[in-house]
């Protein structure tokens, strides 16, 4: 699979736009704000403000407008070590010892107190009106490994299959681990000499000591940032699949060939500083697609499409065929269960993407096409759960119900992605009406002589206007001319698609 990253840093929106292509198809988008107070990862020394009791939970201010939520659940067993370290840092003596066990399952007021000091890493952002919430198991990624201070322990990753190397690893990060660390070893290191993990190591262990030496500061304050969004994408996702990386920002460019010259230093050549006068995302086509699959109805190749609904923790998908009544007059029954199948994997396919690139999260209902037939429902649930291995974010898929829902969960850290209202106004705008018909003709168009296209008539004329008009530059992308019939009966966003034979090819979705 080729990858590309494209970058587009806005100094006038005051943020960094990271789209993942994979072989030219938009598959993740993420925002970074300048100077943005917190993100997932950075550790604060907070004060514990209150104790929720009935939520078993305490309120920990950290600096922010909102107060962060600490739950018993997220207190890692070393907190006595860790409420230690930070009295002896602030030359203070621990008024309450605790102890802390899983099998005897406590309270947290027997752990914390109001006014007390905490260290503690953000775990998850605000999101609506909820604060961050936030954990006491501090951790320091890198590319290769994951530092756990107030731990002994060594994890290693379960998508390493190779008993071998996994003993390997293991063995290597015995001999080179300090007391008092926990390591997690993660994929990336697999058949990773002993030199490149001790020198990763060692720059973790400098985060952590520089950490430490904040602990001084009077709380709230912030003592850890966890690296920029573009640094963090790369040292979770870089691999030998991406081919090139785009940014129109040249301290950027500067920061991404120093960071891939410590993790990957024979891919530096793939930076390319976009110096263009058409904007980076306009010139990569992410733009288009933007406002093609970012909005409440999604199309899909073969004519069919979704409708995303969302609530704060629910997100109900239905799959629909623009073309499904037409099907049933001019096919057999048998070719209009397989085609029924044939859309249900493509909208899983789609779907699959769409949880990554919305950043969707809690609980999932997708109300596919009915099937009657078991083998096509085991089909479409093997093909979801192959489509959303790639999905870094932890879920978990349920079979089709006997509704013929499937429902799953997916763990998010950060807010949706919800593009702003400039796209949101622009879901019914000329533009991006053009570019919906524009990506189903691209599918239809070499499979077929000659095409027309009816829609409404004001629409007609807007595909009509000028030189070159929209429907001239058609004829000269697509080397066949395309005849455009007005229906004055038609809604504006309404349209079908006939091939010579006067079948239909595909409907809108209004």
């Amino acid at each position: 699979m080729n990858k590309e990253l494209v970058i587009n840093a806005n100094a006038e929106e005051q943020e960094v736009k990271i789209a993942l292509l994979e072989e030219g198809k938009l598959l993740e988008l993420h925002r970074e704000i300048f100077n943005k107070k917190l993100s997932v990862g950075d550790i604060y020394l907070g004060i514990v403000k209150k104790i929720s009791y009935g939520l078993n939970a305490a309120i920990v201010d950290i600096g922010v407008s909102k107060s962060a939520f600490l739950h018993y659940d997220d207190i890692g067993f070393q907190v006595g070590n860790m409420l230690e370290l930070i009295a002896q840092n602030q030359n203070k003596y621990l008024t309450n010892t605790c102890s802390f066990s899983r099998g005897n399952k406590s309270s947290i007021e027997k752990i914390l107190h109001p006014g007390q000091n905490i260290l503690v890493q953000i775990s998850k952002e605000p999101i609506s009106n909820k604060g961050p919430k936030l954990t006491t198991k501090i951790c320091i990624p890198g590319r290769n490994l994951v530092l756990i201070p107030f731990s002994e322990k060594i994890f290693i990753s379960h998508k390493i299959k190779n008993t071998k190397e996994k003993n390997r690893l293991i063995s290597c990060i015995q001999k080179i681990k300090p007391k008092e660390f926990g390591i997690i070893i993660r994929t990336a290191a697999c058949f990773k000499v002993e030199q490149i993990l001790k020198k990763e190591l060692f720059l973790l262990i400098n985060k952590w000591k520089k950490t430490l030496s904040n602990l001084m500061k009077i709380p709230p304050v912030k003592v850890f940032s966890e690296s920029s969004k573009t640094s963090c994408l790369l040292r979770d996702t870089f691999n030998d699949d991406f081919k090139y990386i785009h940014c129109n920002n040249n301290f950027i460019c500067k920061e991404i060939h120093s960071y891939l010259s410590l993790i990957y230093p024979e891919k530096t050549n793939i930076i390319k500083h976009y110096k263009g006068n058409i904007p980076i995302f306009e010139k990569y086509g992410i733009e288009k697609q933007i406002q093609t699959f970012l909005g409440k109805n999604v199309p899909l190749a073969n004519g069919a499409y979704l409708v995303i609904e969302h609530t704060e923790a629910l997100h109900v998908i239905d799959v629909n065929s623009g073309m499904i009544n037409h099907m049933k007059q001019n096919c057999t029954e048998s070719e209009r269960i397989d085609h029924v199948l044939e859309i249900n994997l493509l909208a899983a396919t789609e779907i699959a993407r769409q949880l990554r690139l919305r950043d969707m999260g809690g609980i999932i209902v997708v109300d596919f096409i009915d099937m009657s037939e078991p083998y096509q429902k085991r089909k479409l649930y093997e093909h979801l759960k192959e489509k959303m291995k790639n999905d870094r974010a932890r879920h978990q898929i349920l079979p089709p119900n006997e509704f013929g829902l499937v429902q799953f969960t997916r763990h998010r850290v950060r807010p949706e992605y919800i593009h702003n209202k400039k796209y949101q106004e622009l879901e019914v705008s000329p533009i991006v009406y053009v570019h919906h018909i524009e990506f189903i003709l691209e599918k239809i168009i070499k499979r077929h002589k000659k095409i027309q296209l009816h829609l409404h008539t004001f629409v007609a004329a807007y595909l009509k206007s000028g030189f070159p008009s929209i429907q001239q530059k058609w004829l000269f992308k697509y080397k066949k001319w395309i005849k455009i019939i007005p229906r004055n009966s038609f809604k504006y966003t309404e349209y079908q698609i006939f091939n010579d034979k006067k079948e239909v090819l595909s409907s809108s979705y209004s």
